[in-house]
């Protein structure tokens, strides 16, 4: 890990998110700067005093758009007290050494989102100051001064409380060891719960104003989290218990809940709140514990929630991002998160996305009107994710229950989501099973006559058919195979491959009667079955590339039998060939299909743009 120097990285984290310093504003003291700036290292920034107020005067704040909420009780940590600077000593880098002006209190994010301060306090003795109008990332410090309008802090003792809304979260009263030329701060750093001692305790230095007490970036604390890998951690600092990183197919988005209504409480707080008890659901089936450090959940609007670094999610184990969640409830062993804001899932339309550390996608969903009927949508087949997205109470284990969050549909802890429905009543879960059998199974793997393929876009001709928001004609070529056989299929082993020999082969994908999957070349998605409109299928990448003349394929099933076949044919930019009639008949283009409507292609749907299985 790379340290970096206290002073700098304080006066860094000083600055509030979306102000900078030019490199050619250079500083001795305020006075060189122009107004509302202040000399920071030899630097002009913005006065973050600007951004507060003495007095809890609210009124005054002015009306900032921030794109972030408001924090929550639990996302802010009290962390360091300096009330006895050092005499000498410039702790705020304003080039003025001063006992005063450099007392300070410092606050972190410990949420894995970007919070709002505009509702945020630190209490001195009764005298208040606002945190700052504007947004504070995950892992970062706001370090408040006096000169930032801190009320003054008495050496011989004083009470220092943060506050939320009006609510003290946490407070601290200290007495004559507040007096020592050296800060208080927290003996396990970012732990509300712990014991403050004097900095000099735990750390070389008096004080650390906008890092660790260890000089680290937050939260590269003794006794913080640390990310697995990190070659220099220090003796103390914990660990991640797994290393494995995600990839697509590792984890699914099982269940979403947009719409609780009136009659879901979701997080189990025993409160009903429609923000509050919105949730997403994942679920790992892999065959690996896996770490989601850095791995995010985000839906269409553009907020954004971070699984805190660190965590693992083991084999058939679920994890649940709640609009709200604070401690309590039983979900069936699954990890229980909480957004700690308004996440915002819309009721009759939107994204969501599940993006590794480096941000591409590992599954994502577009849901429509379904999701806003007072209870979750989820996947038909537990953990499947070429099944399709249906109203909680529709699915064939969920005995008629609106929700099932951190668990199978049935009820069940996961992953033993093959025993039947759960008795009970509407949203309530009891630990009672039924032994019936009544959900889809997957069936064998695929053999002749149980797939066929039934369309083909070999020249995208700029239409962007893998909707990944960038037409591209290598990664939106497609090839659309459908069901043929009376239950569902595995498609595991399954092997398309074209003229050169190029050869896409399918991983565990269980495959519905009268379904369709989509292969595409590539694209920046993996959707899944409900993100083409009102379509069906679950689009894979990998597939091999397609000429636009004289191109043909084979799909093989697993034994290297041949399953169907695509002559060889030349490609119309953006037109496709698809059977006519569908599924069964010949090749022809697109627009001549009998029930096309002279449309140009139609992928993840039957030519007429209906949804698989029916076409009708």
């Amino acid at each position: 890990m790379r340290r970096t120097s206290l002073f700098a990285l304080a006066a860094l984290l000083l600055l509030p998110l979306g102000t900078v310093a030019c490199g050619n504003d250079s500083c001795k003291t305020a006075d060189d700067c122009p107004d509302g700036n202040i000399c920071r290292l030899g630097l002009c920034i913005r006065d973050p005093g600007i951004d507060t107020l003495v007095g809890g005067d609210a009124d005054a704040l002015v009306d900032v758009t921030l794109d972030c909420d408001p924090a929550t009780a639990t996302d802010l940590v009290l962390n360091e007290i300096l009330a006895d600077p050092p005499a000498g000593a410039d702790v705020n880098g304003d080039g003025n050494a001063s006992t005063t002006e450099d007392e300070f209190v410092e606050i972190v994010n410990v949420s894995s989102r970007s919070v709002a301060l505009t509702n945020v306090e630190i209490d001195v003795g009764g005298k208040t100051v606002v945190a700052g109008s504007f947004c504070l990332a995950p892992n970062a410090a706001r370090v408040v001064f006096h000169t930032d309008g801190l009320p003054s802090l008495t050496n011989g003792g004083a009470t220092v409380s943060l506050k939320v809304d009006g609510l003290v979260v946490q407070s601290h009263t200290y007495g004559s060891e507040g007096g020592g030329d050296q800060s208080l701060t927290l003996a396990v750093q970012l732990d509300r719960t712990s014991s403050w001692v004097k900095h000099t305790e735990i750390a070389a230095t008096p004080y650390s104003p906008g890092t660790c007490a260890n000089g680290n970036a937050f939260p590269d604390c003794d006794g913080g989290t640390v990310v697995e890998g990190d070659t220099d951690v220090t003796d103390g600092e914990t660990v991640a218990a797994c290393s494995t990183v995600p990839t697509a197919g590792d984890l699914v988005i099982n269940e979403i809940m947009a719409d609780p209504g009136a009659v879901n409480d979701a997080n189990q707080d025993g409160v009903f709140d429609g923000s509050q008890d919105e949730f997403i659901e994942i679920f790992n089936v892999s065959a690996s514990t896996l770490l989601l450090t850095g791995v995010t959940v985000s839906e269409g609007g553009g907020k954004v929630f971070t699984f805190p670094a660190g965590t693992c999610i083991e084999p058939g184990q679920a994890a649940v991002m709640f609009g709200t969640y604070v401690s309590g409830g039983d979900f069936g062993g699954a990890l229980p998160f909480g957004y700690g804001g308004t996440f915002g899932l819309n009721n009759t339309s939107d994204s969501v996305f599940l993006r590794d550390a480096n941000g591409d996608i590992i599954d994502s969903v577009n849901y429509g009107a379904d999701a806003g009927d007072d209870q979750s949508i989820t996947r038909a087949v537990d953990g499947d994710i070429a099944s399709a997205f249906v109203k909680h109470t529709d699915a064939a284990r969920s005995n008629g229950t609106r929700m099932s969050p951190g668990r199978c549909q049935s009820g069940a802890p996961f992953p033993n989501c093959g025993t039947g429905p759960v008795e009970g009543d509407q949203d309530v879960i009891e630990d009672v099973t039924d032994t019936t059998d009544t959900g889809p199974s997957c069936g064998p793997g695929a053999t002749t006559g149980d797939l066929a393929i039934n369309e083909v876009g070999a020249n995208a001709g700029g239409v962007d058919w893998n909707q990944d928001g960038t037409p591209d004609n290598t990664d939106d070529e497609f090839v659309e195979i459908v069901s043929l056989a009376s239950g569902a299929v595995q498609l595991a082993g399954v092997q398309l491959k074209d003229k050169a020999g190029g050869t896409f082969t399918f991983p565990s994908l269980c495959l519905e009667a009268g379904y369709a999957v989509l292969v595409f070349n590539g694209g920046g998605s993996l959707f899944s079955v409900s993100a083409l409109p009102a379509g069906n299928a679950t689009p894979q990448t990998g597939a091999p590339g397609l000429n636009n003349t004289a191109e043909s394929l084979t799909l093989l099933d697993a034994g290297g039998a041949t399953l169907d076949s695509f002559p060889e044919s030349d490609a119309t930019a953006g037109e496709t060939w698809v059977r006519d009639p569908e599924k069964t008949g010949g090749f022809v283009k697109h627009t001549a299909a009998s029930t096309s409507g002279g449309t140009a292609s139609s992928p993840g749907l039957c030519a007429n743009g209906k949804a698989f299985p029916s076409c009708q």
